[in-house]
């Protein structure tokens, strides 16, 4: 999929939240230590943009997120629903991972906004 940058530049579009997730790590300069930890942030809010429980324990370990286009990201109804799965998130671990996590979400999805993949951020 191709859309247009302002100025009519076109821009290959990521298709899945998946592959945004791909392109953001392979794109963004981010040493290989520090990819993975942002892909296991990333994966965890993956589940919550699709309003799906996020696995724990040694569940979480080597699981996919679920499978959606990364433009859902836009529904109007996901800051709510994140307001909710990121409190319950945050009840269950401790302040400083919840933050770094939040962290990498925003960074990425304005990354994604820069691109012309997303236009908000419901993190926000």
């Amino acid at each position: 999929m191709c859309a247009a940058r302002p100025g009519g530049v076109p821009v290959r579009l990521a298709a899945s939240y998946t592959a945004a997730v791909e392109r953001y790590l392979t794109g963004a300069g981010i040493a290989k230590f520090s990819a993975r930890i942002y892909r296991i942030s990333l994966t965890t809010w993956g589940w919550m943009f699709a309003d799906e429980a996020t696995p724990t324990g040694p569940a979480r370990r080597g699981v996919k997120p679920p499978v959606f286009p990364v433009a859902t990201i836009d529904d109007p109804v996901l800051p709510k629903m994140l307001a909710e799965s990121a409190a319950a998130r945050a009840d269950e671990m401790d302040a400083d991972t919840a933050n770094r996590e939040l962290s990498v979400a925003r960074k990425a999805i304005d990354r994604w906004q820069r691109r012309g993949w997303i236009e908000g951020d419901p993190t926000r």
